[in-house]
């Protein structure tokens, strides 16, 4: 998996300038946490991811190494994740990714697949639905649906989504997850994401390991991406989560993490 990176990387910047136009980030997670005999942690992730534009589509590619220094049992994975935005019309737009990790905290694989419409009058609404499946180093299989709308005015978007997992064939168990995004190309967008639910794709969240029945996650990740010049910037964010055990409600573990990265346009900026 490493050396295909590395083959990525390196076939990157052989490219002529003109076809290799799009945005590179780079970023890096740190998290600290607060847990019974204190056994979780720090947790850190380097990632790296590349989109660009052919035509009606805009794909990428982004590689992920994290590792868990936790006391009982270290982990560590590396990941790739391939995915597409592609345009069909002016209302009507479609997205799938597909991932592939070795070791033991990353999906080994996972497959999602949304198509979106845009509504009303004024076309400032969004309904999106997808299905999605996770196959986790443990070997349970988590497949989920993922339905909701985005809202847009000016330059601020609300999106809410309901995600109904079913992890390797039991009852399903459902999320709720809240993206507010405000801001301009160019200058600052700013995130917010709130979720809480009962065993959410491994993914979606930041999952314990190793991926159980019976957990449940509540998180919130703020997210600031700030333009300096017109060529890149920086990114930076903060999160705070807390899983607990849903049946005795127990806590499991209080999360607290840190982003920071950098991002450049290679060529003309993406739209």
């Amino acid at each position: 998996m490493k050396r295909l990176a590395a083959l990525f990387l390196f076939a990157l910047a052989l490219l002529p300038l003109a076809a290799r136009a799009g945005e590179l980030d780079l970023t890096g997670d740190l998290s600290g946490f607060s847990s019974p005999g204190n056994v979780y942690g720090p947790w850190d992730t380097l990632t790296g991811t590349y989109r660009w534009v052919a035509g009606a589509d805009t794909p990428s590619v982004t590689l992920v190494n994290r590792v868990d220094h936790d006391q009982l049992a270290p982990t560590h994975s590396f990941g790739t994740v391939l995915d597409d935005y592609h345009t069909w019309s002016p209302r009507f737009f479609t997205y799938a990714a597909v991932g592939l990790a070795a070791g033991t905290v990353l999906p080994n694989r996972s497959f999602y697949v949304e198509g979106d419409e845009k509504v009303g009058r004024s076309l400032t609404t969004v309904l999106g639905g997808g299905v999605g499946v996770v196959v986790n180093p443990n070997g349970l299989v988590q497949r989920y649906v993922n339905l909701g709308p985005t809202f847009y005015w000016n330059n601020f978007n609300v999106t809410l989504r309901y995600l109904q997992t079913f992890t390797s064939g039991r009852v399903g168990a459902g999320t709720g997850i809240a993206t507010i995004q405000s801001g301009q190309t160019g200058k600052t967008i700013s995130t917010l994401t709130l979720l809480a639910g009962d065993q959410p794709p491994n993914g979606i969240a930041e999952a314990s390991q190793p991926v159980v029945f019976g957990q449940r996650t509540v998180l919130a990740d703020f997210e600031v991406k700030h333009w300096i010049g017109t060529k890149g910037g920086i990114l930076a964010g903060v999160q705070v989560e807390r899983l607990n055990d849903r049946m005795t409600g127990t806590m499991l573990y209080a999360r607290r993490g840190i982003t920071l990265g950098i991002f450049r346009n290679i060529g003309p900026a993406l739209p």
